[in-house]
């Protein structure tokens, strides 16, 4: 399991279904342009970037359309977790510190230490107006 995916990605008792989802996530991605990866400016994903990612994969624009709001839907919820972790660490972004409220299995699902501390630069970056995730 991948922290904070949703249940419609990986059911309990459905995980071929997920993990078929997952690789066609994966296929899609591989369509995608570094620029568009690395971007967390929704405006750049116009119709015609939307329709070439379907072509270059082989899938639906529909499955391009749901992987944008599964990725919109995790980004959401990672930026409240850590949130909620700089607020029960009264601001302090110190990966050390935060890592010691998080679950062991979460740590490592993310990467660990350094794993914890890209999240949070990412995270810091974006709210001081850096364009990228």
């Amino acid at each position: 399991m991948l922290p904070g995916f949703s249940s419609e990605l990986m059911p309990q008792g459905h995980e071929k279904q997920g993990e078929a989802k997952i690789k066609r996530y994966m296929t899609m991605m591989d369509s995608m342009t570094d620029a568009e990866l690395d971007s967390a400016d929704p405006k750049l994903m116009k119709e015609s970037r939307i329709v070439r990612i379907a072509r270059g994969s082989g899938r639906p624009v529909k499955d391009v359309l749901d992987m944008l709001e599964e990725y919109k839907r995790l980004a959401k919820m990672w930026s409240n977790v850590i949130k909620r972790l700089r607020k029960s660490n009264k601001g302090n972004t110190n990966a050390q510190q935060i890592s010691k409220s998080l679950p062991p299995e979460l740590l490592t699902q993310i990467g660990g230490i350094g794993g914890l501390r890209s999240l949070l630069n990412q995270t810091v970056s974006k709210e001081m107006g850096g364009g990228d995730r």
